[in-house]
């Protein structure tokens, strides 16, 4: 089961006793921001640091929660708990994020008028760091 979801992604490295991380499918990722952990009784957890959902994750390499959960868990699915993330790793989307908001600001103050695209990205990348916050508890 998991190796046919690392199989999917790309610079897959690994991280630690069943852990690994690599590029999000769900977004133009250049750096690694997807932790992969096998749980070894069936269950993978996914969790994209840059804030993509983990059904936004399944869905863009063509798989669903029936292929890195067991049965029984899909069916009792409970809420899920907001994690607390690492203040590094939030740091790390604000990062990247903030390079986003920065490009955006240069496109501006050269009077260059952005397109649909550009207000979106830069939308999504404020909503990142509104998120990366959220989680780090900051």
């Amino acid at each position: 089961m998991i190796e046919n979801l690392l199989s999917r992604l790309s610079k897959v490295k690994r991280s630690g006793n069943n852990q690994w991380m690599a590029c999000c499918p769900a977004h133009q990722d250049k750096t690694p921001s997807l932790s992969i952990t096998d749980k070894g009784d069936g269950r993978i957890l996914i969790n994209c640091y840059a804030g993509c959902g983990t059904e936004d994750v399944l869905d863009s390499i063509g798989m669903s929660f029936e292929d890195i959960m067991p049965p029984k868990l899909i069916d009792n699915r409970v809420a899920p708990i907001k994690q607390r993330v690492y203040a590094s790793d939030a740091l790390k989307v604000i990062q990247l994020e903030s390079r986003i908001v920065l490009m955006a600001a240069y496109e501006l103050k050269r009077n260059k008028p952005m397109t649909e695209d550009d207000l979106a990205r830069l939308e999504l990348a404020m909503e990142r760091i509104n998120i990366a916050t959220e989680m780090a508890n900051v």
